[in-house]
């Protein structure tokens, strides 16, 4: 918990949280502009767009913030090209975000492929262009919350005091993924894609098997990323996926031979619940 989060002039705290597009994140904003006890924040909700976001995942963001009235601020990085000047910011909206993997290729044409090892699209197309952002709105003490469940707990930085972060689904309200999945199940809309499509659409981060099965479902996905990585490979990093070693023209190739595919595990548990609760008439009813 952070201890230092009452210790400041209510007037002088912003408290940033950050909208990943996912359903996590989304349940954290509508929590945080609700909870009482940040009342007295000011509060700002951002959305930091790469460009290689599912249309659904826009479409997703655009529904929460009118639903829910959070003024969604969306982002996109400013890679200057000119050496030793930093990634500055871009306002854009709904409508003018980028759908092509713009932001995400100027990134690409100042920093080597970003990998397992160094996430230079997480570093320069979201941390950096909020950083700067907030910045420039000049507050005192800013501290950011963020979307991270009690069911993984495990990635709560060691720095998060230091840092001011906070984490209002480990401390306020002990969320898991079911508690999330079974909540937007109530909601009157949704986001609609399964639990491994959410965020870029073929990120390296996703395990081989989310991946192969993203490619095998959806084919053209793939294009982008093969062209970018033929595009920008070099010699010390000739590929976006360091850990298992695979380019991704050979998960291509991979895809269309047979694999065990990815399933969300949501949608899987309530397959099997239905199962378990069809009944039929008992022969011992009939009389």
């Amino acid at each position: 918990m952070n201890k230092k989060l009452y210790g400041v002039k209510m007037k002088e705290k912003l408290l940033v949280c950050t909208f990943s597009g996912g359903r996590t994140s989304a349940f954290m904003a509508l929590l945080l502009k609700d909870l009482p006890k940040y009342k007295d924040f000011k509060k700002i909700f951002i959305f930091a767009n790469t460009g290689k976001e599912l249309p659904q995942t826009l479409e997703f963001i655009n529904k929460c913030d009118k639903e829910w009235n959070l003024n969604i601020v969306w982002l996109e990085a400013n890679v200057i090209l000119e050496k030793g000047v930093g990634t500055g910011f871009k306002i854009v909206n709904y409508k003018t975000a980028s759908r092509n993997g713009k932001p995400f290729e100027d990134m690409l044409k100042k920093y080597p492929l970003p990998n397992n090892i160094a996430s230079n699209c997480t570093r320069e197309l979201k941390q950096r262009p909020i950083d700067k952002f907030v910045k420039s709105l000049k507050y005192k003490k800013v501290y950011t919350a963020m979307g991270i469940r009690f069911d993984e707990r495990h990635r709560e930085s060691n720095l998060a005091e230091k840092q001011n972060i906070i984490y209002p689904l480990i401390y306020d309200l002990k969320v898991d993924n079911k508690f999330i999945r079974d909540w937007w199940d109530r909601q009157s809309f949704d986001l609609d894609l399964k639990d491994y499509e959410g965020n870029c659409d073929l990120c390296f981060k996703k395990s081989l098997k989310k991946r192969l099965t993203i490619i095998k479902e959806n084919p053209n996905i793939s294009n982008w990323w093969l062209e970018m990585e033929k595009k920008y490979s070099s010699e010390t990093i000739p590929r976006f996926d360091l850990r298992t070693n695979k380019s991704i023209e050979e998960l291509i190739d991979i895809s269309k031979k047979p694999f065990t595919q990815a399933k969300d595990l949501h949608e899987l548990d309530k397959e099997q619940c239905d199962l378990f609760d069809y009944e039929t008439d008992c022969f011992c009813k009939i009389s």
